[in-house]
């Protein structure tokens, strides 16, 4: 089949711009299914704003500014926007949905005459999101579709920790005060000698951070990622109704790093309940379990045994191979 994928995002990347930092889930996930098709000898082309045209990996990058025809494939795969197939001729149309998008934005956007133009199948990450996303932002037909991540977090050589450090590595303003207030609660019991590292997005008043053991800590590019994530004992990230999947968690799994969450959006999905994380049910439990797991060393083991076991069951190939299913 002839396959073409399109993002008209303003981030340039290819195949070999996977390890940049402000590259994240939805060019990501374009990049991996895109390398995965051309593996099971599918013909690929992915159009975006990519600095050259190029091959890699036996994928075509096209910059859609230097393209002068609209070209003819079997199977259109766009990234987020609907008015993105405009750009060729297709067969059978899917729309890699990276959000919920409410009905306002799904009118704001211009979304709805080219759903009904185009006749996308919404590809959706989680149950969560395919329960939130409306008839109306989905008019032809919706599936579930779990995500994978890099194939370099399942190889990695795991490190057992005992250093009893957490991190909260997402947008501050997806319930990062949350993490930050529990923490505050928790630490006195922790004898000061535990450290919490947040993402750098967000102001606070350094002396509060300074008497907490807060540290800030910026995007890093996935190789010194892989290796920073993995030091810690545990990842605190208490979901956000706008999270329809959640790279972090699946990420901080494979290098068998146990999540304590309280389930909103699609986290409830990420994490088994005491079997390799804490699903929590309020604030207080939320802030209960983080110690629990920070202090119990029987907690930690089960849950990283769990994870140990359960490592590399979601890899980029079989998530494609369940998109390829789609195609018929």
């Amino acid at each position: 089949m002839k396959i073409i994928l399109i993002d008209n995002s303003q981030k340039q990347f290819d195949g070999n711009s996977r390890n940049l930092p402000h590259l994240r889930g939805a060019e990501l996930a374009l990049i991996n299914y895109a390398e995965e098709l051309a593996l099971i000898n599918h013909k690929v082309t992915v159009l975006n704003n990519c600095s050259n045209n190029r091959v890699i990996n036996n994928v075509e990058y096209i910059n859609l500014n230097k393209i002068n025809h609209k070209p003819i494939c079997d199977i259109a795969i766009v990234n987020s926007d609907a008015n993105y197939f405009r750009f060729v001729n297709s067969k059978k149309n899917f729309l890699l949905s990276h959000s919920i998008q409410n009905l306002e934005k799904f009118i704001r956007h211009n979304q709805l005459l080219a759903f009904i133009k185009y006749k996308p199948i919404v590809l959706c990450f989680s149950n969560y999101h395919f329960n939130k996303r409306s008839l109306i932002t989905s008019l032809f037909g919706k599936k579930i579709i779990i995500p994978s991540i890099d194939n370099d977090y399942f190889t990695f050589d795991i490190k057992y920790q005992n250093n009893q450090n957490a991190i909260f590595y997402s947008r501050f303003d997806r319930n990062g005060s949350l993490v930050i207030n529990a923490w505050k609660e928790i630490f006195p019991k922790l004898k000061n000698k535990n450290k919490l590292y947040v993402n750098s997005d967000f102001s606070y008043d350094n002396n509060i951070l300074k008497k907490y053991n807060i540290i800030k800590k910026t995007y890093l590019e996935k190789t010194k990622l892989i290796d920073f994530l993995s030091n810690f004992r545990v990842l605190i990230i208490p979901g956000h109704k706008g999270e329809v999947f959640c790279n972090v968690a699946e990420e901080a799994k494979a290098l068998c790093i146990p999540i304590v969450t309280m389930g909103i959006g699609a986290l409830s999905e990420r994490v088994k309940d005491n079997y390799n994380g804490f699903l929590c049910k309020n604030f207080d439990d939320f802030k209960n379990k983080i110690f629990n797991l920070l202090t119990n060393d029987e907690i930690y083991l089960r849950f990283r045994s769990n994870l140990i076991k359960d490592r590399g069951q979601n890899k980029w190939i079989d998530t494609t191979r369940t998109l390829v299913k789609l195609f018929d």
